[in-house]
């Protein structure tokens, strides 16, 4: 079974609109709502690949969590939060080919919410069991909530993967994650090293192995993506796809290495298959997911990894 762990999620409003400028009128185009985040992201995906899975999180004023669930036949475990669920605006600049995201940061969440949240992850989790651990803390989670959660299910004998940003993220290398899944922004800001330089990426990505982390998936957009374990190294090219969209690209491609990897397959094939799942989310628009006939029309353009 995969898990994926969603404690802050959102709806994410997303406008379209040929290009936008400061003090003028903008006039949208298509405007979509969207129940989101990384974790809820993960779970369409692998619901879209037919994969045993299931969403664990919080809910809001009015269940809105649940609705979606029910909506899209996804499996969860839910924990009620007092407060509304949060709103992420996402002006899409289609002329241009670019986004500007503005965030809000969610309800904040009790000790004791936390807690049980804890107790419900872990009582979920089997060994062998895949978790994937995905996005921002609420307000009032420690910072070192992901690493705690890691360390526990870790023990339990669970694969643990990990896709966040900033305070926890580092805090939760220190629980050396079975994998890592950050894009190039992210590799960088965490490495000081250029994800576009691939010599220098893969040293890098080396010593994350020695402190610890079992595997880094490293998303290098237009340059394709790189898996990285103590069992060796690989890269493939970018499908040869028109991009629609990059919303969702890294969370696509993270539920696709899972469910290659719970399939057990090996490490070129995983990573191969992860690149399709990324390249038909990117080929919907705005925050559009991978679908399971748009993974399907792709696999014959599955690109052959290369040992590095």
């Amino acid at each position: 079974m995969i898990f994926t762990v969603s404690l802050n999620p959102c709806l994410d409003k997303t406008a379209s609109l040929p290009c936008f400028s400061f003090d003028a009128p903008n006039r949208i185009d298509v405007i979509r709502l969207d129940v989101g985040g990384k974790g809820v992201n993960v779970a369409r995906v692998l619901r879209a690949l037919e994969e045993p899975a299931c969403l664990l999180g919080f809910d809001y004023e009015g269940g809105p969590i649940h609705a979606f669930l029910a909506q899209e036949d996804i499996q969860g475990k839910l924990l009620a939060l007092e407060g509304k669920l949060r709103t992420n605006m996402k002006l899409e600049e289609t002329e241009k080919g670019r986004m500007l995201e503005i965030n809000e940061k969610g309800a904040p969440v009790s000790k004791e919410k936390l807690e049980q949240m804890a107790d419900m992850i872990l009582s979920a989790g089997q060994p062998g069991d895949f978790f994937a651990l995905c996005g921002s803390l609420p307000p009032g989670a420690p910072v070192d909530t992901y690493q705690q959660l890691c360390r526990a299910l870790k023990k339990k004998g669970c694969f643990v993967a990990l896709d966040c940003d900033g305070p926890a993220f580092l805090s939760a290398l220190e629980a050396s994650p079975d994998l890592i899944k950050p894009n190039a922004q992210e590799f960088e800001a965490l490495t000081k090293v250029p994800a576009h330089d691939l010599p220098r990426a893969l040293c890098a990505c080396q010593k994350l192995l020695e402190k610890g982390v079992g595997g880094i998936c490293l998303s290098r957009g237009g340059e394709g993506a790189m898996l990285i374990s103590r069992k060796g190294a690989f890269a493939c090219a970018a499908l040869p796809i028109k991009a629609q969209g990059l919303q969702g690209a890294g969370d696509s491609m993270l539920a696709g290495l899972l469910s290659a990897m719970a399939r057990g397959k090996n490490m070129e094939d995983a990573l191969a298959f992860a690149s399709v799942t990324a390249a038909a989310s990117v080929m919907r628009p705005g925050t559009l997911l991978a679908r399971k006939e748009d993974i399907a029309a792709l696999l014959p353009l599955s690109p052959v990894p290369v040992k590095l």
